[in-house]
């Protein structure tokens, strides 16, 4: 029997699920899942949100939380695409105090998340592949 390559994951809220990669680990600490790779340095954490009024803009979503880190919003930095489902999704890395961060805003109208992966090593293409492989995967329920 083969070993399944991926697990899901339903937010302890009900608010989304994912799929991450089977040799993961993850854990829920106040509400907030982690997930990571044993013997890793690094892990992918959700903030889960929800507007009352009106849509979330995404651009502004992570212009915002980079303003809090003192790193000004580029553009030209910034990678945007949809999954299957119309979700829009933001992403960008950058470097604080050695350091590597990736942030992503997922929204679709008025929910929205925001995940952080964050590492003292560098991001290898197999842990951006598979970061790719969940914030994809991501649904709202």
């Amino acid at each position: 029997m083969t070993r399944p390559m991926y697990k899901q994951f339903r937010s302890p809220q009900g608010w989304y699920s994912l799929l991450y990669p089977a040799n993961w680990e993850h854990m829920v600490v106040e509400e907030i899942p982690a997930f990571f790779k044993p013997e890793s340095g690094g892990a992918l954490q959700f903030y889960a949100f929800e507007s009352k009024v009106d849509s979330f803009d995404v651009n502004q979503e992570l212009e915002n939380y980079l303003k809090i880190h003192g790193i000004a919003y580029d553009e030209e930095m910034v990678a945007e695409f949809e999954n299957e489902e119309g979700t829009s999704i933001r992403a960008c890395e950058f470097r604080i105090e050695d350091r590597e961060w990736l942030a992503y805003i997922i929204a679709n109208q008025k929910q929205m998340l925001l995940a952080t992966y964050n590492s003292d090593e560098e991001i290898g293409d197999e842990t951006f592949s598979d970061l790719s492989n969940i914030i994809s995967s991501i649904r709202f329920l």
